[in-house]
């Protein structure tokens, strides 16, 4: 063989061996994950334009910057430090009964943020990551009724009217809920607000499970509710009731108000010793409110089965 073929064949190997690394490198970038589960927009039946934000600067992701980007309808959820292990079982219920939601968290400080962001361990559904525009809130659990309780649940309605205002469809749902089925089956297509109720006779509305439609009698009625909060002494629920029993919205909003038997308060649900499961008709969700304090609230669902957070 003479030296120019040895060189040729030298040049064909070392050409052929950096070919196939190359191969090997953009195999490894295209599997390569680039975001975790925390920090994509969900992919669900309903249009959802995917996001990605990353930490590796140190800045955090706020609700104004990326509310444009967003299609309807939006889950919202909020989350401070006290209450994270609330919210990961409201999240786990979700995962359990494999509901598509295009969930957006919105985090009332920077702990909160950073622990949701990092993803949650046998947590793999998808969810969007945001920190408040507003001020942070206290990082520890808040007693009802307590100035720091105030401030977190006030804030909530000027999260909603910004997604109204930004035309997105958008349900709240409280952290110490559990969801037990879809609940936009539930939903009546004609209503522009969709509340639950705490009884099973009469009316007091529950502002822990809202759906708005993005429409301008909403946005006038966000509008309202906003404005009337500084008289709120419990926290937002007093005065949505009273402002949506106006004249003017009674009239001009279209009301949906879900069942108190499928939509379950913790009153509701105590007044009876049937296990979840069995009941008739199957809860679409069961809220652990009507008592005071995190270790209550997850006690009341470990006893009733409800609670979905692996072990370890």
């Amino acid at each position: 063989m003479t030296k120019d073929n040895q060189k040729g064949r030298r040049v064909m190997f070392a050409l052929f061996l950096l070919s196939g690394i190359s191969l090997m490198v953009l195999h490894l970038l295209d599997s390569w994950p680039t975001a975790t589960a925390s920090q994509v927009a969900p992919k669900s039946n309903f249009r959802y334009h995917p996001l990605i934000h990353w930490m590796d600067n140190g800045s955090f992701l706020t609700l104004p910057e990326v509310v444009s980007s967003l299609e309807s309808p939006v889950v919202m959820m909020t989350a401070n430090r006290g209450f994270l292990d609330l919210l990961h079982n409201l999240l786990f219920s979700i995962q359990r009964f494999h509901l598509r939601m295009n969930l957006v968290i919105v985090c009332e400080d920077k702990s909160s943020y950073r622990n949701l962001s990092n993803g949650v361990r046998g947590l793999s559904i998808p969810y969007l990551v945001v920190l408040t525009h507003l001020n942070e809130s206290v990082r520890n659990a808040t007693r009802y009724g307590s100035a720091n309780y105030l401030d977190l649940v006030q804030k909530r309605v000027s999260y909603l009217k910004l997604f109204v205002e930004s035309g997105l469809d958008v349900l709240y749902i409280d952290a110490d809920i559990v969801l037990l089925g879809d609940p936009f089956r539930h939903f009546e297509k004609k209503a522009d607000l969709i509340v639950a109720n705490e009884y099973r006779k009469g009316n007091n509305f529950c502002t822990c499970f809202l759906f708005l439609r993005a429409k301008r009698i909403v946005r006038t009625f966000l509008d309202e509710w906003l404005g009337a909060l500084p008289n709120d002494t419990r926290g937002n629920q007093k005065t949505f009731n009273k402002v949506i029993r106006r004249d003017d919205f009674k009239k001009k909003i279209t009301k949906q108000v879900l069942p108190a038997n499928v939509f379950v308060s913790g009153m509701t649900f105590r007044e009876s010793t049937t296990p979840w499961r069995k009941r008739k008709p199957q809860p679409a969700l069961v809220h652990a409110n009507w008592m005071i304090g995190r270790e209550n609230k997850r006690g009341m669902f470990k006893q009733a089965g409800l609670w979905f957070v692996p072990k370890g």
